[in-house]
C-alpha cells in the first residue's frame, strides 16, 4: 500500500513538474502571444490574461480579477476545439491570481468565461458568456 502511494506521488509531482515546465515555456518564449481578456456589461470587472503559443502549442490563462456572485453562482470556463465544448471548470475567486489554468491548445479555437450556477452545467449557458478569448 505504502509503496503504490509512493507512485502516485511521484506520477503527481512528475505531472505537476510538466506543467510547471510548460508554464515557463509559454511566458518566456518570443512566440508567445498576450491577449487580455475583459468581462462585458454583467461582469465588467473581470480580468484576465491568456498566453497563447502557437510554437509550442501550448495555452495559459491567469485570470487576475473576479466579481462577486451570489452564493449559488460560478464562474466557469470553457473552450471550443474542433467544435465540440469542453468544460474546463470552475474558476476560483480571486485570491489565486497569480495561478495560471491552462487551456486546450487547437488552431483556431475559442475559449469562454460564463456565469453558471453551482455544480454546473455540461454546455455552458451562451446568455451567461461574460467573456471570449478566441486564440
Amino acid at each position: 500500500m505504502v509503496s503504490n502511494k509512493i507512485k502516485l506521488l511521484e506520477a503527481d509531482m512528475k505531472q505537476q513538474l510538466e506543467d510547471v515546465r510548460n508554464q515557463f515555456i509559454v511566458l518566456n518564449n518570443p512566440s508567445t502571444r498576450k491577449y487580455n481578456v475583459n468581462g462585458n456589461k454583467k461582469a465588467k470587472e473581470l480580468k484576465a490574461v491568456a498566453y497563447i503559443n502557437p510554437v509550442k502549442k501550448l495555452s495559459y490563462i491567469n485570470v487576475s480579477n473576479l466579481p462577486n456572485l451570489p452564493e449559488n453562482q460560478c464562474f466557469r470556463m470553457w473552450a471550443e476545439v474542433n467544435g465540440e465544448m469542453l468544460n474546463l471548470g470552475i474558476i476560483e475567486e480571486a485570491g489565486d491570481s497569480q495561478k495560471l489554468l491552462a487551456l486546450p491548445y487547437a488552431e483556431n479555437a475559442m475559449g469562454y468565461i460564463t456565469i453558471e450556477p453551482k455544480g454546473g452545467n455540461q454546455i455552458p449557458t451562451v446568455d451567461n458568456i461574460v467573456a471570449n478569448i478566441a486564440y
